[in-house]
């Protein structure tokens, strides 16, 4: 986890953090008869062997190989099933391994085998078993080897004696064939190398020994155990420290389990955008129509200008690609994240630049755009989709109460969400050729599919999010569905964080932000 992360994490459950470190500063404070923890004593014993090389060959010495399979026949397979066996362990052979420690010296061909117990006998007889079991193993375990090789020798020599029996009869026939006859040279002299081989197996011994140079002797350790502070502050704070760090892990589990998107930041990255315009929580903000009035310069309404302003900025770049006005689509990934007071803003800040705008419904399931707009929802005019090509697109335009805002809203034709969303997708380009503006309003990215044929037609596409009410998971959905089906520029927009600072300076004629005792500033 980053660390921003954490501090993220920290500062938004910090509540936690102080109610553990409290808990904790309290309970360590409480008046304790033990001062400190008594010192511990356990014994060590380690067996010693020097490891020898019968054979001509002392290369086992420099290879580090050899030291590692001994270290590993000490603590694995035979040799603690049978220390267990012999000393009468009462739990698995591989936990009593665990308690031996085997070092290896290979400059003196040594090898150490430790433990540490809590009585010296125990520590010795583990120890010496285990050196013991060791060295009998290892001298079984060559005794088999080479029993295997003069078995497997003597087969050999056997299937070649056969081979020159059975030659001799046909070298009897023809003494004189040459090939015959070489033949039985080379069977004669490979059953001499065989047998040579064999008669000097016979005699060679182990070619690794090893021999006790020290049998275990106990040494006692005494631990002195971690003591607490004595004095009840002293243990108090430390406890306040233990219990803050546990609220900080708390807090941090916490936030990887959150589902929701809490933060600016985070929403980002997310994404994979850099929002550009943040849309606060005001007091206003909790109304349902339009903020972005003349004369009206507060927090809220300027930052849906702000986002007029980004967004006029990349269109503008733009528009030597296109021959229609721009078409601006607003998403969310689920509903409530605020795209359609989003859309209805936007709009009404797009018409104070100048510019005719028509805000577009496409959100067929829950429609709110004319009724934010016009405050009221639209009236049934009964017409089904195929009748719409015929009428003429005045009928289904509404004028607003803001001069160059215009509503098309299709909610009140009968017929299905995806019937009239995709009727709206083809009203689009008409429309886009009468305005200056078109703003489309979808239905959620992350829980409809008739937005999906909308998103290709649009030049931008504002993605709403809403802190600590959109889901991660949803989002991350909607931002890889989205870039599968266009290129258009996407612009993020942060809806929901607190607003800088609570004494936002206003401008403009006395309207809701005027603070009561003072006269309205009005514009130089």
């Amino acid at each position: 986890m980053e660390p921003a992360s954490i501090l993220t994490a920290a500062r938004r459950r910090w509540w936690v953090i102080v109610l553990l470190a409290a808990l904790g500063g309290a309970v360590g404070a409480i008046p304790s008869s033990e001062e400190s923890v008594d010192a511990t004593t356990t014994y060590s014993a380690a067996h010693t062997l020097l490891l020898s090389n019968t054979s001509v060959d002392d290369s086992v010495f420099s290879d580090p190989v050899a030291f590692n399979q001994l270290q590993l026949f000490a603590v694995t397979g035979e040799v603690p099933r049978r220390v267990a066996e012999k000393i009468e362990y009462p739990d698995v052979p591989a936990a009593l391994a665990a308690q031996v420690t085997v070092t290896i010296d290979t400059s003196n061909a040594a090898l150490r085998i430790s433990t540490v117990q809590s009585t010296a006998d125990a520590a010795v007889e583990i120890a010496d078993a285990f050196a013991d079991e060791l060295v009998t193993y290892l001298s079984e375990r060559q005794d088999e080897l080479k029993n295997a090789r003069l078995a497997e020798s003597l087969e050999r020599q056997n299937a070649l004696e056969a081979d020159i029996e059975a030659l001799k009869p046909q070298l009897l026939n023809a003494p004189d064939d040459a090939v015959l006859t070489a033949q039985l040279s080379a069977l004669q002299a490979q059953y001499e190398a065989e047998f040579g081989s064999y008669r000097r197996l016979q005699e060679e011994k182990g070619q690794i020994q090893l021999t006790t140079l020290e049998r275990a002797q106990p040494i006692q350790i005494t631990e002195q155990g971690l003591s607490a502070p004595k004095s009840r502050m002293g243990r108090g704070i430390l406890a306040g420290l233990v219990g803050a760090a546990l609220g900080l892990g708390v807090a941090i589990l916490w936030a990887r389990a959150d589902r929701r998107i809490r933060s600016r930041g985070q929403a980002e990255e997310i994404f994979g955008l850099r929002s550009q315009v943040a849309i606060p929580t005001t007091k206003e903000s909790a109304g349902h129509g339009v903020v972005v009035l003349p004369g009206r310069h507060d927090q809220l309404s300027d930052a849906y200008r702000t986002l007029r302003s980004v967004v006029g900025f990349v269109e503008a770049g733009q528009k030597a690609q296109r021959e229609h006005a721009p078409i601006t689509l607003v998403i969310s990934s689920g509903s409530g994240d605020g795209k359609t007071s989003v859309s209805a803003n936007l709009a009404a800040a797009f018409v104070e630049s100048g510019m005719r705008t028509v805000a577009v419904n496409t959100d067929f399931r829950r429609p709110s755009l004319s009724e934010r707009i016009l405050g009221r929802k639209p009236e049934v005019i009964g017409f089904f989709p195929e009748d719409i090509p015929d009428l003429p697109i005045s009928m289904l335009i509404d004028r607003t109460t803001i001069e160059g805002l215009f509503t098309f809203d299709l909610a009140s034709v009968i017929g299905s969400p995806g019937d009239l969303a995709r009727m709206t997708g083809r009203m689009l380009p008409q429309l886009a050729n009468d305005f200056d503006a078109v703003v489309v309003d979808s239905s959620p990215v992350g829980a409809t599919a008739e937005v999906l044929e909308i998103v290709p037609l649009a030049d931008l596409i504002v993605v709403v999010v809403r802190v600590d009410h959109t889901y991660i998971e949803s989002a991350r959905r909607t931002i890889d569905i989205v870039r599968a089906l266009t290129q258009a520029p996407l612009l993020l927009t942060v809806v929901g964080e607190a607003p800088d600072s609570p004494d936002y300076y206003e401008y403009g004629t006395r309207h809701h932000g005027a603070r009561k005792g003072k006269p309205a500033k009005s514009k130089a």
